[in-house]
């Protein structure tokens, strides 16, 4: 392992268009609920902009009583009308901050699992090529991170916006009081505003570079997670705590340090600002008063106006951070959104049907990428259906490759790929994709019952036709020994299962399917000789009828084959049965054969 892996993924900084385009992305779903509740809002914060007002007035009018008479009401006291207005004020807006609360929390619920569920769904719906490209690690926690800062965003903007319109009204109330007091007031907000503006440009970058090194650290991770058993077999779980911990604590932590005490510096000053100018508001009040200027009501309600005023900065400058981490986190999301999901069907697409199985190429090259080198060249080769093909080659050779081109996860170069007669391109792609089975090397299972990973693709399939798929594959003697049978937990990967007890559970998935293509991709190169024999017959029973590729390091499992097709550096070199090639001298499929051979023995 290397330690390079810190380092594999370039530093990304996000202009505000791209953080507010990944904004609207993900909340326009969202949009008719926002704006009914930005309708609630205003109607709050005009209450809450009124209400101080009446409090100064009826303070007033307990130093100074006096009676007042409305329409058919008798004369009552003016304190008690204004406290009948409070009250209707009070109960109007406590029924709609019910009624915003319960629907806001809804909507932040949503939201997150709306991301999760976009976020996931768009990776499963992209092409291979983008995944072994990328790490699952920092995909995951790349959506995840997301989803919850979001929530918490549009959480702290449905609090903070009454705040803010009742903040305007304030302002406008405030300076009918008490035009001098108003511009102390708001000398402080701008003196605060100016630290928020100067500070803020630096704290951009560094949540770029913070969400990078966490991101990478989380991937390293899940990374060793994901391949405990290797870790464990290489005793590498020092080697791997380590790394781990120098990821976060030695790139991550840092960064988010910096980022904090430069916080903190806001924070400090925040309240330096704010306690100047409530204390100069309290002595200038103060003189105000014994000279008759203002009375004990203005001053109440002027203070209220204050706390609305200065509250919502507090709060904004204290939860930027937040906003800064979410609108990062969903510039990053959005760049996985914009990379375009599989083209799984053509305009115009052929209809395939039921396939026979024929499988052409025509002069087939292939790059991963522009630029380098051919992994396939001039590859040229026709197969009927129910043949079976085996493709043999040292690693590197293409072999895998052109297994990947039948089944549509690649597109050739140059060249074409048919299948009974159609262009690869031309077709479904989830029509496709249906008519074929694949056993691979490295079996994959779900963290599910053996029944359900017997069923994964054929959902429909009765429990019958599972156990029969199952005796197929010769797997019904070993589920018979579990406590549970087929509903037995095969734990994360299949962990609880060998390698030849999931080989046969592919095998019996691949059954169940009844593909028309089979291809067993390096099938029996993990398992012993006396298990690889054992389950040879069941891959006979699998490949009959069917047009099979067998992708094969040991020759051993290939010697039936209809035609084998030996590859080097990208090309066919031979091609024949076992017999023509082992007739031919200093041949490779004769050399890697007799190597074969001779390591068996």
């Amino acid at each position: 392992m290397s330690s390079n892996r810190m380092v594999a993924d370039s530093e990304r900084s996000y202009t505000w268009q791209q953080k507010r385009k990944a904004l609207s992305r993900q909340l326009a779903p969202f949009r008719t609920t926002l704006l009914w509740l930005g309708g609630a809002e205003v109607a709050i914060a005009l209450g809450n902009a009124i209400i101080p007002l009446i409090t100064g007035r009826f303070f007033d009018t307990l130093i100074k009583p006096g009676f007042v008479a409305f329409a058919a009401f008798g004369p009552y006291p003016r304190w008690a009308w204004l406290l009948g207005l409070w009250a209707v004020i009070q109960a109007f807006t406590n029924g709609i901050n019910v009624l915003t609360d319960r629907r806001s929390r809804l909507l932040t619920t949503e939201v997150q699992a709306g991301i999760e569920v976009r976020g996931y769904t768009h990776a499963l719906l992209l092409p291979v090529a983008f995944h072994k490209k990328q790490r699952v690690g920092e995909i995951m926690d790349t959506i995840g991170r997301a989803g919850w800062m979001l929530e918490s965003t549009i959480g702290t903007a449905l609090s903070i916006t009454p705040q803010i319109l009742t903040l305007i009204l304030g302002i406008l109330i405030a300076f009918i009081i008490r035009p001098s007091l108003a511009l102390m007031l708001l000398a402080g907000i701008v003196i605060y505003c100016i630290v928020l503006a100067r500070t803020l440009p630096h704290t951009s970058k560094l949540h770029n570079d913070a969400f990078s090194a966490w991101r990478r650290a989380h991937g390293d991770s899940t990374d060793a997670y994901a391949n405990v058993t290797t870790v464990k077999q290489a005793s590498a779980e020092t080697y791997e705590v380590a790394h781990i911990r120098d990821g976060f604590f030695g790139s991550a932590v840092p960064v988010w340090y910096r980022l904090e005490r430069l916080w903190s510096r806001v924070n400090t000053s925040q309240r330096i600002t704010v306690t100047l100018t409530q204390g100069g508001i309290f002595l200038y009040s103060v003189f105000l008063i014994s000279h008759g200027q203002i009375t004990i009501g203005d001053l109440i309600a002027f203070n209220a106006y204050a706390g609305m005023i200065i509250g919502p900065f507090v709060t904004l400058g204290n939860q930027w951070q937040t906003v800064q981490n979410a609108l990062t986190t969903l510039a990053a999301l959005d760049e996985i959104f914009e990379i375009p999901e599989e083209a799984y069907a053509p305009q115009d697409a052929e209809p395939l049907g039921t396939l026979r199985g024929s499988v052409s190429f025509s002069d087939v090259r292939f790059t991963y990428e522009a630029g380098q080198p051919e992994v396939l060249s001039g590859v040229s080769f026709d197969v009927f259906p129910g043949q079976v093909v085996a493709l043999v080659g040292q690693t590197g050779a293409g072999k895998s490759t052109a297994a990947e081109l039948i089944s549509g996860y690649y597109f050739a170069s140059r060249g074409t790929v048919r299948i009974d007669g159609h262009d690869i391109r031309r077709l479904n792609l989830r029509e496709l994709r249906s008519q074929i089975a694949v056993v691979p090397q490295e079996v994959v299972l779900f963290n599910a019952s053996i029944a359900d990973n017997i069923r994964y693709g054929c959902p429909e399939a009765s429990d019958e036709a599972v156990a029969s798929a199952a005796a197929q594959a010769h797997a019904d003697a070993f589920i018979g020994r579990f406590p549970k049978k087929y509903e037995q937990e095969v734990g994360e990967r299949g962990v609880k299962l060998s390698v030849g007890q999931k080989q046969r559970i592919a095998i019996a998935r691949a059954m169940l399917r009844d593909p028309k293509i089979l291809i067993l991709d390096e099938p029996t190169s993990a398992l012993d000789t006396e298990t690889e024999h054992f389950i040879t017959q069941s891959f006979e029973a699998l490949m009959r009828g069917r047009t099979t590729f067998i992708i094969a390091h040991r020759l051993s499992t290939v010697r039936k084959a209809d035609l084998i097709l030996v590859l080097e550096g990208g090309e066919i070199v031979e091609r024949g049965t076992h017999d023509e090639l082992i007739a031919i001298p200093d041949g490779m499929y004769r050399r890697l054969y007799s190597l074969h051979i001779g390591l068996r023995e």
